[in-house]
């Protein structure tokens, strides 16, 4: 049971649309003119000299939004569009927000962020914060959370949160499919997961993002290649009102698949199609916008495609739509540009009045009037005891009660007695049951009695009529006899046996398909067996990712000074030929001293923090070490106290409780003050470990990075820009730092951990986004390790396979 409130809020009346421009170094500021107000863009294009003199094509355009984002951060982009939508997806109004335009203009940057640098995340994970925020902060409700993940590919739609443990059973056995209620559109075997925490929802956030179709597209390197549709669920209840309503709001992130044009990305094979079905979709996108948008059209066709049919009940209506149009302001992008925009103001011509989506649950308003119904019980008890009505009751009949009620009405029809008592409504409801049951089983009486004296024919079963027939019985197609008087008073006689007329081609047909169905009756169960039985569809496929590119990361690192003493005894060994390229000790010498300066130079100061980090941590580990030891002896001189005064007998004051020396009371202060500081310590020891083992991975980056880059550079200088013949330095194992036994580094992991723990020290709040991140990190190379391709295992021709999946992040960005 539901029901919709209207309510007003900011730009009610219509969908809302914001662009958003892709910061560039070669924005177009002779083609795009920003006006002032924040909202107008004004566009000149050029005349295209290709299609000849008489060229009518538009070169000026102007559109109006509702606001221009123009190299904005994804904080402000966040409170801009959508602040108040996550706020009202509380009060119980749905809202949708959409990211559209061409490939490469960062609609996934915008929608979901970079998972590598918390301060980058998008849309979607700072809509999962704010929402458990808000939530916190509004005890007197209870609300519960359920969040889906769906990627519409060529057509097809996957569950992004399938490869779950918990979910790929039944994601294999209900294929997805698209439906509809009284309360809206849902997909049939799409999960839903209930998150009780913001780092649970970016977990599965994590783990669908690593689930998504991308690809290499000659406009962006990671081109998203499907429509993903991110859904949060909120219901909330009060806890100070116990009745049984509550509100059930769906909020919608939609990230759809850039649109281009083929015969400028000249896209082949695979990418063709994908970019054909993209086009398709988002051509039946804009026609329901149009019919949107248009109140003289009856008809919406939403069914068109999977896209639209999903976003139903979605797009305009009683749900806030807002739209982000991404746009690459470059002067080669410029066409597509203009074609996003006159998409967006299409969108803003669609109507939305939201309303508050209202429920009441059933089984609570059930219980809510059997309360009201004993207490209106009790009232009408009370009220006929005062006017001395003692006799009436409000309870149903008992069987013994419908068995006396059934009695007096016999009785009453025989006519031994002349009324029946009645004292309540119940009552006379059971008279008249009674009266029901008596006259049916007469008439089964009368029947019974009729057919065991005459032969009783059914007039409407024709095999009936025809055996009549057949036996002699003067009787017509109708089922009446030949011969019964009619109207005038006078009836005709019994015609001869050579004037019967032949059965009628009715009853011949239905003989017929009496026939038919007995053959059809005594066909072999494993024909209907075969017929039946129905087509069974192959389940898509993953290939795990190769073992090499898993051992390639598992390497560890040495010091460069193994890599320059590896060249040096290289140079010293074989005397270079004057054509060859100098020694790489002389080169990287020379790469450290001009290109490679500022990356050295912060290795150098790195080295320093590091040193300085881990002199700080020995100083405290002492002195944490020599509290520890005095806490042994104060302890020791506390139990030999205890023992001697043990042995003289221990003293009782007036409540019967022992009573100590000054010199026992002082130790035992003493002790607890020393305990106190090396608690205080110890914390402080942890913090200064995560800053070591922080400092070391920085070091270790730029050490790697150095010698990337020194290999980029001699390939460059040296090789000609070929670097297949010449194997990096960090392949080969040289330049790469000896792994040492540091005493306070478990193992790798934990150095992780402690990583992400240093990084947190700065920004709390960033917790759930790191240890979602690093979950889901784990559990892909858990499934990965354990999902290895088995040579005994043959695929079955003819199954699906999806290998385009991104993998996980595996460390942190290091900004220099």
């Amino acid at each position: 049971m539901s029901a919709n409130t209207a309510g007003h809020g900011k730009n009610g009346s219509r969908a809302t649309v914001w662009v958003r421009t892709k910061p560039t170094a070669n924005f177009a500021q002779d083609m795009i003119n920003l006006q002032p107000d924040g909202k107008t863009i004004n566009f000149h294009c050029y005349r295209d000299p290709k299609k000849g003199i008489v060229n009518n094509q538009i070169v000026d355009w102007s559109f109006k939004v509702d606001g221009v984002l123009h190299n904005a951060n994804q904080e402000k982009v966040f409170e801009a569009v959508a602040a108040d939508v996550i706020k009202a997806a509380l009060d119980g109004y749905n809202g949708t927000i959409m990211c559209y335009g061409q490939t490469g203009a960062g609609k996934t940057f915008t929608m979901t962020g970079a998972t590598e640098n918390y301060k980058h995340r998008g849309l979607i994970p700072r809509a999962l914060s704010q929402l458990f925020r808000d939530i916190d902060s509004r005890p007197d409700y209870a609300t519960n959370l359920r969040v889906s993940y769906i990627e519409i590919y060529n057509e097809m739609m996957y569950d992004l949160l399938a490869t779950l443990p918990e979910s790929i059973k039944a994601a294999q056995m209900n294929p997805l499919s698209i439906a509809e209620d009284e309360q809206g559109v849902y997909v049939k075997g799409l999960q839903s997961h209930l998150v009780q925490n913001e780092e649970e929802a970016l977990n599965l956030l994590f783990e669908g993002e690593t689930n998504r179709a991308i690809a290499t597209h000659t406009l962006n390197k990671q081109s998203s290649r499907s429509h993903c549709i991110f859904t949060i669920i909120i219901e909330s209840r009060s806890r100070v009102e116990s009745n049984a309503k509550y509100t059930l709001s769906k909020l919608n992130f939609v990230d759809l698949a850039g649109s281009e044009r083929l015969g400028k990305t000249q896209s082949e094979g695979k990418t063709k199609e994908e970019a054909l079905h993209i086009n398709k979709s988002l051509s039946f996108l804009e026609q329901v916008v149009l019919a949107l948008a248009d109140k003289r059209r009856e008809h919406v066709p939403f069914r068109q495609s999977k896209l639209t049919h999903f976003l139903k009940d979605s797009i305009g209506g009683s749900c806030y739509t807002r739209l982000i149009a991404n746009v690459w302001g470059e002067a080669a992008q410029i066409e597509e540009t203009v074609s996003t925009l006159r998409f967006a103001t299409r969108m803003m011509s669609v109507s939305v009045e939201p309303a508050v989506n209202i429920h009441y649950n059933p089984n609570i308003m059930v219980k809510n009037l059997e309360k009201e119904l004993i207490l209106l019980k009790r009232e009408l008890a009370m009220h006929d005891t005062l006017v001395n009505r003692t006799q009436i009751t409000y309870d149903p009949l008992t069987e013994q009660q419908r068995y006396e009620i059934r009695q007096q009405v016999r009785q009453y029809l025989e006519g031994r007695i002349p009324e029946i008592d009645v004292v309540n409504l119940r009552q006379i409801q059971g008279v008249f049951e009674a009266f029901k049951d008596i006259s049916n089983q007469m008439s089964k009486e009368i029947e019974e009695s009729l057919r065991a004296r005459y032969t009783v024919i059914d007039k409407t079963d024709p095999v009936a009529i025809a055996t009549a027939q057949q036996a002699g019985i003067p009787i017509n197609d109708a089922g009446e006899l030949v011969g019964e008087t009619d109207s005038s008073g006078f009836g005709v006689g019994p015609a001869g046996p050579g004037s019967k007329l032949v059965p009628s081609s009715i009853i011949n047909a239905k003989k017929n398909e009496q026939r038919k169905g007995k053959a059809r009756e005594r066909t072999s169960p494993a024909m209907k067996q075969q017929i039946s039985a129905p087509q069974v569809s192959k389940v898509p496929t993953t290939e795990t990712p190769t073992a090499q590119t898993q051992l390639a990361d598992k390497e560890e690192r040495r010091d460069e000074s193994e890599f320059l003493s590896t060249a040096s005894q290289s140079k010293a060994q074989t005397t270079p030929r004057p054509s060859t390229p100098p020694g790489k000790v002389e080169a990287f010498e020379e790469f450290k001293r001009n290109e490679g300066s500022e990356i050295n130079g912060i290795l150098a100061e790195n080295k320093e923090i590091l040193s300085a980090k881990k002199l700080a941590y020995a100083s405290l580990a002492k002195e944490i070490n020599s509290t520890k030891e005095e806490m042994d002896r104060s302890l020791a001189r506390l139990t030999k106290l205890k023992e001697e005064r043990e042995a003289e007998g221990n003293a009782l004051n007036e409540d019967g409780d022992i009573i100590i020396s000054e010199t026992e009371y002082l130790e035992i202060n003493r002790l607890k003050d020393l305990k106190t500081v090396y608690k205080t310590n110890f914390e402080e020891l942890k913090a200064i470990k995560s800053e070591v083992q922080y400092c070391q991975r920085l070091v270790d980056q730029c050490r790697q990075r150095l010698i990337q880059e020194f290999d980029s550079w001699y390939a460059r200088s040296y090789l000609n820009g070929f670097q297949e013949d010449n194997p990096s330095s960090v392949t080969t194992g040289l330049g790469v730092r000896n792994q040492k036994v540091d005493p306070m580094v478990e193992d790798e992991q934990e150095q992780f951990d402690r990583l992400q723990m240093a990084l947190l020290m700065e920004n709390p709040d960033s917790a759930p986004f790191y240890n979602a991140q690093t979950r889901t990190k784990q559990r892909k190379i858990y499934q990965s390790a354990t999902n290895q391709h088995q040579t005994g295992v043959k695929r079955v021709p003819g199954t699906p396979t999806r290998i385009i999946r991104n993998q996980p992040p595996t460390v942190l960005e290091v900004l220099y």
